[in-house]
């Protein structure tokens, strides 16, 4: 390649960032931008009145929901989470663990952990134990002594999780 070409391959790069700057369009499909989803993901209580009517926007939830599957993490109380009254509890001097169905999704539970002492961090994982074999998922950061993860069901976490053989333990 040329310099020339470099050239203006630069200056063709600087003419589409000038037109997509002013570009409007009126075939919008939704007004919901990233740094809104971003905004509702890490600060889900200023969105408590609003947060029904952005899940009902086919874009938002899409991308809402993919964030959360990628990320494990969501903190919002049990009950706004799309949560059933079926709760499976299992408890420990130092933590407490709660998985609760979804009623949205019967593939998909959300697992509460809430420590119950002080902490010493860093907490990095969580571990199951059953019949010698091991599995651990990360915790995800920790909002007033408690962690928010997505499960799937069939995931082998939440069938080592739901065995009352399973030896569970953080570190």
């Amino acid at each position: 390649m040329k310099h020339s070409d470099d050239i203006s391959n630069t200056f063709l790069a600087l003419n589409f960032i000038n037109i997509s700057t002013k570009f409007k369009s009126s075939n919008k499909t939704s007004n919901i931008n990233m740094n809104k989803i971003w905004d509702v993901i890490l600060n889900p209580n200023k969105y408590d009145d609003q947060i029904n009517d952005l899940l009902n926007n086919p874009t938002f939830s899409e991308v809402f929901f993919k964030i959360l599957r990628d990320k494990n993490a969501i903190y919002k109380p049990k009950m706004i989470a799309a949560a059933s009254d079926e709760v499976l509890k299992r408890s420990y001097p130092e933590f407490k663990i709660e998985i609760v169905k979804s009623n949205k999704d019967e593939d998909i539970y959300y697992l509460i952990l809430t420590f119950l002492k002080e902490l010493k961090l860093p907490l990095s994982n969580l571990y199951i134990i059953c019949k010698n074999v091991t599995v651990s998922k990360k915790i995800p950061s920790l909002n007033n002594k408690q962690a928010q993860m997505i499960l799937k069901k069939d995931e082998k976490l939440y069938k080592f999780i739901t065995n009352p053989e399973s030896e569970i333990f953080i570190r």
